[in-house]
Formats: structure tokens, sequence, C-alpha cells
């Protein structure tokens, strides 16, 4: 009810109301970057604009961002339950629930729109992973016509795909498109949206933008944090990079990256004939969606719960480690000047404290779900 013009959710609010209404869904240039996501989103939010505004508010939080977020933990403990069959994973499933609170609360109290997403994403996981591939298709695209990201998740099913199926998983997306297009009443018109959606979001961020803020998450904001210092908090720059040489620094560590995990799939599709997703291919596709855009927000890190999963699953048995991810992965849901001081608040904040711990927890998912359980299997 404290809802405003100032929030995220009067955005969608508001260009839900103009899908229908025939004006503008995107303002290049905003500085708070106004309405960023595709015009299929704006088609979803159209659903709550033609209620008064708090009322809309108040059914989209509880049942969007709150009736999602039990819908997406329900989704994760089956997707486990499938992906490790006959292993008890209730107490890393509980513990994961738990240290997760923090990012989906954040996701709750600013109205974010974060869970469609997950769910979309964990959907298709789930029908990926009982052979279901139609409908995985389906719910990726659904996922990244709302929100780009899960486009990662389709691009690494269709390497692990026949090459023969990469046209019908590309008409697939037709519907996503189209529909937004005959809603809006012209072919002009919609076009006009996916130019304005270009000119807002792809056109900024594919030119290596990344969000200023001191809340901002990400190896690139780490990078470009580190390059700058903050001198209204007194904190100096580490390095001295120009604009350039820190563009060109980003973009290797992505294509690295990116491009150690691919490798990765077609190693196992074509040489290991291996059509399926470990647990760890898919935390490590989450991860990259965590770490390597130029915008990376605390709400978006909601799939911590499937992460975190995987991550307890991982250290069960090795004590030490698994405190100290414990207590790493507890500590992000204090980081409140009113829990541990102001000044320890921005210290943390300023130098991306929650990336490192994604990072972190990327290296063990690699080491313990890849290189150790190949040192085992070898052993056995």
């Amino acid at each position: 009810m404290k809802a405003d013009v100032n929030g995220d959710y009067h955005i969608y609010w508001e260009t839900g109301r103009n899908f229908f209404g025939g004006q503008k869904l995107y303002t290049p240039g905003l500085l708070d970057g106004g309405f960023t996501y595709p015009p299929f989103a704006a088609l979803f939010f159209s659903l709550f604009s033609w209620m008064p505004f708090h009322t809309s508010a108040f059914l989209y939080s509880y049942f969007v961002d709150y009736g999602l977020w039990v819908v997406s933990l329900i989704l994760v403990k089956k997707i486990f339950d499938h992906l490790l069959p006959g292993q008890n994973i209730v107490m890393p499933f509980i513990l994961a629930s738990l240290l997760s609170i923090g990012f989906y609360w954040h996701n709750f109290i600013w109205m974010n729109a974060n869970m469609p997403v997950l769910c979309l994403t964990l959907l298709g996981i789930w029908f990926y992973i009982n052979k279901k591939f139609n409908y995985s298709y389906l719910f990726f695209w659904a996922g990244a016509f709302f929100k780009v990201t899960p486009i990662i998740f389709l691009f690494f099913a269709a390497l692990k795909r026949p090459v023969k199926e990469w046209p019908k998983i590309i008409l697939m997306a037709l519907p996503f498109i189209i529909l937004p297009m005959l809603l809006r009443g012209s072919i002009s018109a919609g076009i006009a949206d996916w130019q304005g959606y270009y000119e807002a979001f792809i056109a900024p961020f594919s030119k290596g933008q990344t969000d200023d803020n001191i809340i901002s998450l990400g190896i690139p904001v780490i990078l470009n944090k580190l390059n700058t210092g903050n001198a209204e908090l007194g904190y100096e720059p580490v390095l001295h990079l120009s604009e350039y040489a820190l563009k060109i620094l980003i973009l290797a560590i992505q294509v690295l990256i990116v491009g150690a995990l691919t490798i990765k799939v077609v190693y196992d599709k074509y040489v290991n004939h291996n059509d399926d997703f470990s647990a760890a291919d898919l935390c490590i596709i989450f991860l990259i969606t965590l770490l390597l855009p130029g915008r990376v927000w605390g709400h978006h890190h909601v799939c911590t719960s499937f992460i975190y999963t995987y991550l307890f699953i991982l250290l069960r048995d090795k004590k030490i480690l698994f405190g100290i991810s414990f207590l790493l992965c507890l500590l992000m849901n204090f980081m409140t000047k009113g829990s541990i001081g102001q000044t320890m608040t921005d210290f943390l904040r300023q130098y991306t404290y929650i990336t490192w711990v994604m990072i972190f927890i990327g290296v063990v998912i690699v080491y313990y779900g890849y290189f150790a359980k190949r040192e085992r299997l070898a052993t056995v």
C-alpha cells in the first residue's frame, strides 16, 4: 500500500496500461531505465493494469511475488528429487530455502518481476530433465521473452539437442513475438516496440554499460567499482584502467566463462554422448546470469534457492567447508545498516560482497561437481 510513482511496480503497471492504450512502452535514456523488459512482459503486466494502482499492487505482490515464491521452492525440490534419486536432500533444501529468504524478501518488498522468470526457467528445466523437450523450449522462451536472461538456458539446451531440432526451437519463439504485435493493433506498432526495447536496454548493455549504484552486483560491477573507487565513502581506486581497457577485460572474462561451459556442454554431447544436464551444469548456468551481466541486483538472486540446495548437497560431508559456506551465505541476509552498522554495510556493498560469495560458490561447485566427482569415479 506504500507503493508510489517512484517504484518499479508503477513502471510495470503504467506500461501495462500503455500496452492496450496505444502508448509508447519504452523511453530510452531515462536515468531509472524506465521499462526495460520485452513486449511480452508488457502484455503480462496489462493483466494487472485495468485495476486501480494499489489494488493491482496488492494482488501482484501476494499472487505473483509471494505465491510464486512458494511455487519456485516446490519446483526446486521436485527437480533435485529427479536429478539425484535416492539421495536425502531434505536438509540441504531446507537450508537453501532459509538462506535464500533475504533475496526472495528483497524481491517481494520491492515488487520486482523475478518470480515469473524464475518459475518459467525452473519449468523449462523440469520438462527438459523429463525429456519433454518441446514444453521445455516453450517455457525457456517464455522466460526469455519476459526477461532476457533465460535465453542462456535455451542456448545450452539447444547445444545438447540434435542440430535438426534447432529450426523448430527458433520457430517456437514466434508466438511470443507475434501475439504482442497483434494485440498492439499493428505490425508497425509491434516493430516500434522492439526498436524501443533495443534502444532502452539491449544497446546500452551490449556496449559494456554497467550500473553504477553501490548496491549493484556482478563481475563487471566489481571491476568498475575497483576502477573508480567511491569518493563519497572514501574508497580509493584499486585498478587504474582506461574505459576501453576495462571493457575489454570484462568482455574477456564473459567470453572465457561462457566459452568454457560451452566447450564442456559440447564435449558432453559429442564425446560422452550425454544429452542430460547435471545439477552442476544447471547451477553454473544460473551463476552465469548472476555474475556476467552489466545489470545485476539482489532480487535477481532468488535462484540461490536452487544453487544453495546443490551446494549443501555437495558439502554435507565436508564440515569445515560446509560451515564456512553457511556463514558466508547467512551474512548476506543481514547486509542492512540496522543489522551490522552503516560502515560495514557500505563496505560490503562497495566491494560487492554478494558477488564474491557467488564466485566462491561457483568455484566450489565446479571443483566438487565436476573434478572431484571424476576423481572419485576414476579411483573406483
